[in-house]
């Protein structure tokens, strides 16, 4: 239920044997049928026997929350979901989850939303009848929705007392002037303590956007599609309606440097985010697979960055980047660094804009890069190992791409980026003018002008835009 889950996206450690340009992902394409209420049912059978991922993405995330002061109600319907219908009370759902031997759990992005459930392949039947019934009739009164609603503010309370929280905050609210990508999964601050009182426009949220041709229910491990088909159609062929439309604020483009100091009135060794505005994830070209072959040559643990930096000079404590997180939208190439306390967050800035500038100029080795983008595309089959790792790869690049084999492509595109593709992102992307940079140094060593923070002094208390 976090911000986001990050990609592990260092290289495997070892020898790998690198897939032939031709390898898939699955060995098994998926099965994809569409109901006429537009619920797509996707189905993958594997080699798993008795063991099931029932997945439902909801292409909706924080990314659709447009309306002023109405942030954070798709991570809100993440806890919601789990609050019964009115033939299921929650408590029932709870048991009923638990007698099926049920992994049952969720998570929120900025573009979608996935409920994810692992079980025994004999509790489908089930299962389908439960998660339809949720689906289609979720029910709650007040006194429950404001329950939940103080909960969620007792979760963005945990969660602020991190520094490195309060960073992906003030550095989303930085670097987006406009787009709703500008505040976190969790909303701001005033938005959930305004929650309790905003029943009524909460089941409006659900009515536009849990519609089924806004989700897609992902089946993979020990099924047969037709059995897969007639279960969505016995148990979500009722459901109707539309998903209502949402129109994201265009991001102008940044064309200058940003950046804020933060003084945290706490325990903590000094850190920064750099955040580099990309382009939206794009199958079409190679810029988004460049991307991510880029973010391990200059930032994964075999890095010439990283060995000189944490091993042998050990200025920080680590530094790691997160390229392959998929956007709709343009988004942020991230790069985190936790600073030994000798260290200066000028000299970082400065040895991650020469390493990109050297990368951008073309120096990287040709076999260099090839490992890299070997490596990476060895990583996605072996992400896709168990019915759930498969499930989460296929709604991944659903959500993003509206593509149910978008990982297939994204695949064989890593194997198409050229030295030529790398440099030229480095050079035109990643760029000084392209960057928002937010620092956090302990209160007694802040720099003057730096917004004190700490873990009872949230860095936003009030939204600052209206989008």
């Amino acid at each position: 239920m976090a911000r986001t889950r990050r990609l592990l996206q260092a290289l495997v450690a070892g020898a790998l044997v690198a897939p032939s340009a031709g390898a898939q992902v699955l060995a098994t394409a998926p099965a994809v049928d569409r109901l006429p209420n537009g619920l797509t049912v996707v189905t993958a059978p594997t080699e798993h026997p008795g063991i099931v991922a029932y997945f439902t993405l909801v292409r909706t995330g924080s990314r659709d929350e447009t309306e002023p002061h109405r942030s954070g109600f798709a991570h809100f319907f993440e806890h919601m979901m789990f609050r019964g219908t009115r033939t299921l009370s929650a408590e029932a759902y709870e048991h009923r989850m638990q007698s099926f031997g049920a992994d049952n759990n969720a998570y929120t992005t900025e573009d979608f939303t996935l409920y994810t459930i692992t079980i025994p392949a004999r509790s489908l039947d089930a299962l389908a009848a439960v998660e339809g019934d949720r689906f289609r009739n979720l029910f709650y009164q007040r006194p429950a929705f404001q329950t939940e609603s103080r909960a969620v503010l007792g979760e963005y309370n945990k969660n602020s007392a991190s520094p490195v929280h309060q960073l992906w905050e003030t550095l989303s609210e930085l670097a987006f002037t406009r787009h709703t990508y500008g505040h976190t999964t969790m909303g701001y601050l005033a938005d959930i303590q305004a929650m309790p009182t905003l029943y009524d426009y909460s089941r409006q949220f659900f009515q536009r956007f849990y519609r089924p041709d806004n989700c897609t229910l992902i089946v993979v491990g020990d099924v047969q599609r037709q059995h897969v088909l007639d279960l969505a159609r016995q148990h979500y062929g009722a459901w109707s309606g539309r998903r209502a439309p949402t129109n994201a604020p265009a991001e102008p483009e940044q064309t200058a440097p940003r950046s804020r100091a933060l003084a945290w009135e706490g325990t903590s060794p000094p850190r920064m985010l750099l955040g580099y505005r990309v382009p939206p994830f794009d199958l079409a070209t190679r810029d988004s697979a460049a991307l991510e072959v880029l973010h391990a040559l200059a930032f994964s643990e075999s890095s010439d960055l990283y060995q000189r930096l944490v091993v042998r000079e050990e200025r920080l404590l680590r530094i790691e980047s997160w390229a392959g997180e998929l956007h709709r939208d343009s988004g942020l190439f991230t790069v985190e660094a936790t600073l030994k306390p000798e260290a200066t967050f000028d000299e970082v800035e400065r040895a991650v804009t020469e390493e990109l500038a050297r990368i951008g100029r073309g120096e990287t080795p040709p076999e260099r890069l090839r490992e890299v983008a070997s490596n990476l595309r060895y990583r996605m089959p072996m992400e896709a190992q168990t019915p759930s790792g498969v499930a989460n790869l296929i709604a991944r690049f659903l959500a993003v791409t509206g593509e149910v084999d978008g990982y297939e492509r994204y695949h064989r595109g890593l194997a198409e980026v050229t030295p030529e593709d790398v440099a030229r992102v480095a050079r035109t992307v990643l760029t000084p003018a392209r960057r928002t940079v937010v620092t956090l140094s302990p209160a007694d060593h802040a720099p003057e002008g730096a917004v004190r923070v700490g873990p009872n002094r949230p860095a936003q208390a009030a939204p600052r835009r209206t989008p």
